[in-house]
């Protein structure tokens, strides 16, 4: 399996950092992170100084790279949406690349845009199926999430019968 790169809102990077060495389950998956601006400030909101301090403490060296992002388009139904949110989906859609986000609203926005969507839950999933972790390793994840209030228990329960 070739190592790809994809796009992150902050919701997906929020749920890695819940779960059992998420940024390394994500490095089995892909190549680099891309995110924008927005994303690496909401971040680093209250409990790190900077986006330095948080990349430094999760050990991101050249695995989740800050993009700037230009002139945003605006999209139907993107105005209800925060600003990593849009600025994410803005940056897939300019790189055609797949997106991790959670946020229902944005989903559907970046699913209506013709964007690959996902969350970290369906990327535990992706790991699995691709045996880069055990079944007992992607169950620990999502009930680690699950616990975190980062999935629902419908979620969590249709996920766990996708490891059988």
């Amino acid at each position: 399996m070739a190592k790809e790169i994809i796009v992150s809102d902050t919701g997906p990077l929020i749920s890695l950092e819940k779960i059992t060495d998420g940024y390394s389950l994500m490095g089995k998956l892909y190549r680099q992170i891309l995110i924008p601006h927005g994303v690496a400030q909401e971040l680093c909101q209250g409990m790190f100084s900077s986006w330095d301090a948080y990349y430094e403490h999760y050990g991101l060296s050249g695995f989740v790279t800050v993009v700037e992002i230009q002139g945003i388009k605006s999209y139907l139904g993107c105005e209800t949406l925060d600003e990593g949110e849009k600025q994410a989906i803005h940056l897939a859609l300019e790189r055609q690349l797949p997106v991790l986000i959670e946020e229902e609203q944005g989903r559907r926005i970046a699913q209506t845009l013709g964007l690959k969507v996902s969350g970290v839950a369906g990327q535990i999933l992706k790991a699995y199926r691709n045996q880069l972790i055990s079944a007992d390793r992607a169950q620990t994840n999502l009930a680690e999430l699950l616990k975190a209030g980062r999935i629902g228990k419908r979620l969590y329960g249709g996920l766990i019968e996708n490891l059988q």
